[in-house]
């Protein structure tokens, strides 16, 4: 009779051992898709950042080009215009 009892017990243990690793496998595979998803946003952020660094650099260049005046022209005659 005790023998029955230690084997339902150590069946019972088992069973709750194996239930808690596929609890902690499941959060663990559930944390690495997390990181997944983080790092691939950051990624994306990084991509938009450098884009838009560039944009900015590309039209700021562009505007120093336009407002350069003429060489030969005074500053009285150009408020005159």
């Amino acid at each position: 009779m005790r023998e029955s009892v230690q084997k339902k017990h150590n069946s019972t243990s088992a069973a709750q051992q194996l239930a808690q690793m596929r609890e902690e496998l499941a959060s663990i595979g559930e944390k690495e898709r997390v990181l997944r998803e983080r790092s691939a946003d950051r990624e994306v952020y990084r991509y938009l950042l450098d884009s838009h660094r560039l944009t900015a650099r590309a039209s700021f260049l562009g505007e120093q080009v336009l407002n350069i005046s003429p060489s030969g022209v005074s500053g009285g005659s150009q408020l005159a215009a």
